[in-house]
């Protein structure tokens, strides 16, 4: 893993911490008033609508990562992980995105739409919602999830031996990542949904744990969203 010189990804992780912890409560903010904000916008267009949802559900999570990079005083691509890039890593991310979306598939099968065809706005929105899933929405995501809050966090717990840190930096990472789409949800929360965000945010914290990396959980998530995608539109 790439350290400062003090054995740490984050020189002062518990602000990293505390910075990630205002930003995940923003987006949980958020979540709970879009079904307000979808009321007032029913006559926008469906890909309009999809891109402010996309922008304000990212924007607390980019927020973050940048404010602790900037209030700590790291430098952005050593306290994330981005630094390096190994081809080890897109194996690894490859197979544990491909086993996560398998486990997905076989307790609850995605059910295909064929939504690329009929009215152009639904065409749009549709792009729009594919763009956020494979694209945007895993690096955000691991950024802040892996990125700040699980490696600052072990950081942060470093005192209590670097294996007993890291385990529980990834389940405080994976509950908090879990706990906010769970939320997004609503009422009814799919069975689909709760194991796919715990199997990739386990697989994902568990990759950027052992390579010191964040390049392997990111490409484990677009291969997860991808394919979920894939099936659900085709």
């Amino acid at each position: 893993m790439v350290k400062e010189s003090n054995g740490r990804a984050w020189r002062h992780p518990w602000v990293a911490v505390a910075v990630a912890a205002v930003g995940a409560l923003l987006v949980a903010v958020v979540i709970l008033w879009l079904p307000s904000l979808h009321s007032v916008l029913l006559r926008w267009p469906a890909a309009v609508v999809g891109v402010v949802d996309l922008v304000l559900l990212s924007a607390p999570l980019l927020g973050a990562v940048i404010v602790a990079v900037r209030v700590s005083g790291d430098r952005f691509a050593a306290a994330v992980g981005l630094r390096r890039f190994s081809w080890i890593d897109l194996v690894a991310g490859l197979g544990v995105g491909l086993v996560a979306r398998g486990l997905v598939e076989l307790v609850a099968p995605s059910v295909g739409g064929g939504s690329l065809g009929g009215a152009t706005d639904a065409m749009a929105a549709t792009i729009v919602a594919l763009a956020g899933a494979v694209l945007v929405t895993p690096l955000i995501e691991e950024l802040f999830f892996r990125g700040l809050l699980q490696r600052a966090l072990g950081d942060g717990l470093a005192g209590a031996g670097r294996l007993v840190a890291g385990v529980v930096a990834v389940l405080v990472a994976t509950a908090i990542f879990t706990g906010l789409h769970v939320l997004a949800a609503g009422e009814f929360v799919p069975v689909g949904l709760l194991l796919g965000t715990v199997a990739v945010g386990l697989g994902c914290g568990f990759l950027t744990l052992l390579t010191g990396r964040l390049a392997a959980a990111l490409i484990a998530h677009v291969v997860f969203n991808a394919i979920g995608a894939a099936l659900l539109v085709w």
